[in-house]
């Protein structure tokens, strides 16, 4: 049993002995039992005229009735008993007997005992003057003062100890409005008192159809003092609703919100214990329920609500008293309401409010008005999140469009380049430049060797010169493309893992993360460059964002296209290459051809002479070529010269340049190279040649071929390209006249 079940019925125990005791003092006697019924109708007749009271029950005039009983009866607990018995059949009439509860009780012996008091003070002082003086009528005043004092009292007491609230100002207000009350009727009363003391019935009725008169007048006051207060109060609830309306951006996951919504709520629909279920959306890491009266312990009373929200016909606030009533949060309750936080797209949660019963049962408009309200919250919340998710879609929108805008940039940049080197170099920067790195590092994977060879960077400049080269071997970074730290087409291992190898791609730089999502300057992150083969080509490493944090799904998307643009990008270069290749080179012997040197010649030789720097060039012929084609056949001499090519490529540094000139006739470019050096060079290839040994099929005795070199050289023998030429040319058919297989 709840607290004010238990209070309600102790004082009921307690005024009900002692209104007994006064019937045991009094007995049961009285002077005109006629005037029994006449006097119980009369207590009915005036609760029914009573004046309510808003939030403090009402105001009647059953003293009217009381003081001219008692003169009748001559039984001051007889006629309390009366009043006690014509309040309770004035509520069963009003409320019909399945109405009553235990707060009707205490209402009915509450009257009973205050009643009984007051006519007690009156019978004992009234002795004591002259009946119907100036004295009598000041002590009938006293006696109806104190009788509703001692009302007053009674009722303040059963709401102390049920824990009921009160306004200590409308206490005032409406004490005062009682006293007030009581001064205007004793006139009345005393001329109803005088005329019942006498017994004439007409005085008596006269008297009394005055005071019914003003009790009417008085109860058509307070109706429109009533109807005044349900406007103040209509307009109070417009401007709650106005106000959810325009400022409803609260959010139903604070719960500061919350409890202040449902402080506004709860003064407009009191209740006496409510709970609040928010549900995602609204509250984004899960359900949760807030309360102002504390949230109730009992089994699972979340997925119990949560349940109520999924039924289908729970679109509307439900209603429910008594009989099919399950209470979830009081175990006395006897009204219950449910109303969904809901749109007509999104529910959000679920409010639950009880009341006792010793409360009177929520209304239809109570429900309806919680309804409006919570439905407002909720669509100022669908807004809220509406916009939210707006922003996201856009920023969404925003970043692909960057990112879309990146991968063009740097797909822009991979068409300007031809060349390999052009190529990774264009796609460092523009991953660095693009995607928010502080360094990029690419290393290409040869495959006969097992190494990395680092080959373009962007953002290490400084350290490029030292880190180049360090040729990691193939296995300490095949370790790192383990299935374990695989993420898309990317590789990510984290610090944590502990798998920083003595030649980890990329240097440290010294910088202590916080957050779980902050990049650790032992953080790596690959991504292989991989054909169509699934062959591994190289790796793209990028070291520190510039954001500082682990890369988005986004960034390593944008890294696996690029990755894969890369890719095509090397392939299309080689192709190229290998076209241009063919272009310049002779398919026999695999030298530049005629074309070529005429051209690179035409070009260096000008830069040469601009810078001042010498340079010569070598004419070389077989000697008697025609006689080893003649005896041994075209293949044979094939076989020669490819052999002889490949000797003078071996003989010459990078930056020289060899050429097959036409037939068994060769030239080679000597940058950097005096007239007496670019001789030395010849004398040295014929000297080569003369004893490089030919085997050929059916012979037992290799073949042995010799050459001439003819030698002209800038500037000493000219200062145009053309004439250098045709020094050198000169030079060669005088070692063939001299004897051939010398140099001049």
């Amino acid at each position: 049993m709840r607290r004010a079940s238990r209070a309600y019925l102790a004082l009921l125990l307690l005024f009900s002995g002692g209104v007994c005791l006064l019937l045991w003092h009094f007995g049961f006697q009285v002077r005109n039992p006629w005037a029994l019924p006449f006097v119980l109708a009369f207590f009915f007749v005036a609760y029914q005229f009573d004046v309510p009271i808003p939030g403090l029950g009402s105001m009647n005039a059953d003293h009217v009735i009381a003081f001219p009983a008692v003169v009748i009866l001559q039984n001051p607990a007889v006629a309390g008993i009366l009043g006690g018995i014509g309040l309770l059949a004035s509520r069963a009439y009003r409320h019909g007997p399945r109405g009553l509860r235990l707060v009707h009780a205490w209402g009915t012996v509450m009257a009973a005992a205050s009643l009984s008091l007051g006519c007690w003070l009156y019978t004992a002082l009234a002795p004591l003057v002259v009946p119907e003086g100036w004295a009598w009528l000041a002590i009938l005043l006293l006696a109806m003062a104190a009788t509703s004092t001692f009302n007053w009292g009674l009722y303040l007491l059963g709401r102390a100890l049920t824990g009921s609230s009160t306004n200590p100002e409308r206490v005032r207000k409406n004490f005062l409005q009682n006293q007030l009350w009581v001064l205007v009727s004793s006139p009345f009363v005393g001329l109803v008192a005088g005329a019942a003391a006498q017994f004439r019935p007409l005085y008596l009725f006269l008297s009394s159809l005055t005071l019914l008169l003003v009790i009417w007048s008085l109860r058509l006051n307070a109706g429109l003092e009533a109807k005044h207060e349900a406007l103040i109060g209509a307009a109070r609830r417009q401007e709650f609703l106005q106000q959810l309306t325009m400022g409803a951006t609260g959010n139903l996951g604070d719960e500061a919100f919350v409890k202040s919504l449902l402080v506004g709520l709860r003064e407009f629909v009191p209740w006496e214990r409510a709970v609040m279920l928010v549900l995602p959306p609204a509250k984004p890491d899960g359900p949760a329920m807030y309360s102002l009266e504390g949230i109730p312990v009992g089994p699972d009373l979340q997925n119990g609500l949560m349940g109520y929200l999924e039924d289908p016909v729970l679109r509307e606030p439900r209603r429910t008293d008594r009989q099919s009533l399950q209470p979830l949060l009081l175990p006395d309750a006897s009204s219950q309401l449910l109303v969904p936080v809901l749109t007509s797209e999104l529910a959000l949660g679920l409010l639950v409010a009880e009341r006792g019963a010793q409360s009177d049962p929520f209304r239809e408009e109570e429900a309806q008005f919680l309804s409006l309200s919570l439905h407002q919250v909720a669509q100022g919340m669908q807004d809220q999140l509406l916009k939210t998710q707006l922003m996201k879609t856009n920023r969404r929108l925003v970043l692909q469009t960057e990112f879309l805008t990146r991968i063009l940039q740097i797909s822009n940049l991979l068409r300007v380049h031809l060349d390999v080197q052009g190529i990774l170099d264009s796609v460092a920067k523009g991953i660095r430049e693009s995607l928010g790195f502080r360094s990029v590092l690419i290393s290409l994977y040869h495959e006969d060797r097992r190494i990395f060879e680092r080959v373009a960077q962007a953002g290490l400049d400084d350290l490029w010169e030292e880190i180049r080269t360090v040729t990691p071997p193939a296995e300490d970074i095949m370790e790192y493309l383990s299935e374990r730290y695989r993420l898309g087409a990317c590789y990510f291992v984290s610090h944590t893992e502990g798998k920083l190898s003595p030649y980890d791609i990329l240097p440290s730089h010294a910088r202590v993360s916080t957050q779980p999502d902050d990049w650790h300057p032992e953080d790596l992150l690959l991504v292989p460059l991989r054909d169509q083969d699934n062959r591994l080509l190289g790796i793209i490493s990028v070291d520190e964002p510039q954001d500082g944090k682990v890369p988005s799904g986004e960034t390593l998307r944008a890294l696996e296209i690029l990755a894969n643009q890369t890719v095509y990008a090397l392939e299309s270069a080689q192709i190229h290459a290998q076209i241009k290749r063919q272009a310049v080179l002779d398919s026999l012997t695999g030298l530049y051809n005629h074309g070529y040197f005429q051209e690179t010649f035409a070009v260096k030789s000008k830069e040469y002479a601009a810078a001042g720097i010498p340079y010569s060039v070598l004419m070389l012929d077989l000697d008697d070529f025609k006689q080893i084609n003649d005896t041994f056949g075209h293949l044979t001499g094939d076989a020669v010269l490819r052999s002889v090519a490949g000797l003078l490529s071996s003989s010459i540094r990078s930056e020289d340049v060899a050429a097959r000139y036409g037939g068994e006739e060769f030239a080679i470019l000597l940058p950097h190279r005096t007239a007496e050096q670019a001789r030395a060079v010849a004398d040295r290839i014929r000297s080569r040649v003369e004893s490089l040994p030919l085997s050929v099929e059916g012979l037992s005795a290799p073949v042995r071929v010799t050459l001439s070199v003819g030698v002209a050289s800038f500037p000493d023998d000219g200062k145009d390209h053309h004439l250098i030429l045709e020094r050198a040319d000169v030079a060669l058919y005088a070692a063939k006249r001299q004897g051939k297989n010398r140099v001049c």
